[in-house]
């Protein structure tokens, strides 16, 4: 049975005005009320997390759903699962310094090793997919968290914005601010993208 187009719009206007309201809110918490200076044991970063994992299961789960389009589905699984082993390294540092590229690396091989033996299924799903709006909100929220964020929290734009060579933290509220951004995008096409079961969305 084909989706509410307008139970599905107002589902999404209501995801996007929440993740409006609550990444600041988040970041205001962890700033006046835990006070641990965005660190990466907080609310902000638990969020990060949380977020990029939900949008590689939601993936994971439309494997099983969706087998024609399985090899661009093990591409963006794997990828968004690199980027939470990512994420987590502060954890994994307690093996080793730097102990996250081991996993990253099982998963990059992994997924280059099962996307190859389903290559056939990546080309066609892509197209279908690509001019989707769900897959757009994918698309920027991952530019947003891998390019814009790295861009914009330059340190040395915002010692010359502050006229102060002390502007570590603010740099660091504004990257971690537009991270958060971007996995929310990310996870709020990955769960329209779920819950639309055609591609005309």
């Amino acid at each position: 049975m084909k989706n509410n187009p307008i139970k599905l719009l107002l589902i999404e206007l209501i995801l996007l005005v929440l993740i409006m309201a609550l990444i600041p809110y988040v970041i205001s918490v962890d700033i006046n009320v835990l006070n641990n200076g965005l660190s990466e044991i907080s609310i902000t970063e638990f969020a990060q997390e949380s977020f990029i994992f939900i949008a590689a299961l939601v993936f994971l789960l439309k494997l099983k759903s969706e087998p024609q389009s399985r090899g661009l589905l093990i591409l963006i699984c794997g990828l968004f699962s690199m980027m939470f082993i990512r994420e987590g390294d502060y954890y994994l540092d307690f093996v080793y310094h730097g102990f996250w590229k081991v996993p990253v690396l099982l998963v990059l091989v992994s997924t280059v090793y099962f996307s190859y033996k389903n290559r056939a299924t990546i080309i066609a799903p892509l197209n279908r997919y690509k001019n989707t709006k769900t897959f757009t909100y994918i698309f920027i929220g991952f530019l947003i968290t891998v390019v814009f964020s790295r861009l914009f929290g330059t340190g040395s734009l915002w010692v010359e914005l502050s006229g102060s060579t002390d502007s570590g933290f603010i740099k660091t509220v504004v990257q971690e601010g537009l991270e958060l951004f971007g996995y929310a995008l990310i996870l709020v096409g990955s769960v329209l993208l779920h819950l639309n079961k055609s591609t005309d969305q």
